[in-house]
């Protein structure tokens, strides 16, 4: 992950099919997308991020494809499922970086 590339892309989104007692929550999703032509190995890079609201916890989940996963469905997963949500969890300082401005 190049945090510093320009041209890197974060975008945030909301859960999907997420129940109804689900809905208000403390988790805040993005995507982080490299292109291809902007890493050293030529492939395309994604990661699933997630935080909670106080800035506390920080999630990751990487992909090096370029099959298009709905990380709308990982979120509500992280938000519904806790033992998933922690095999997320993360201590990268670079997530912090990444959210500061988000």
């Amino acid at each position: 992950m190049d945090i510093y590339s320009k041209t890197t892309f974060l975008s945030e989104f909301s859960p999907r099919n997420l129940a109804k007692h689900l809905q208000k929550n403390d988790w805040i999703f993005a995507e982080y997308y490299e292109t291809a032509d902007a890493r050293k190995d030529g492939k395309p890079y994604r990661a699933f991020l997630f935080r909670n609201k106080a800035r506390t916890v920080f999630g990751l989940k990487e992909f090096y494809e370029e099959r298009k996963t709905d990380f709308r469905l990982l979120a509500s997963r992280v938000v519904s499922d806790e033992i998933f949500r922690e095999s997320l969890i993360s201590d990268d300082e670079d997530l912090r970086k990444i959210w500061k401005r988000h």
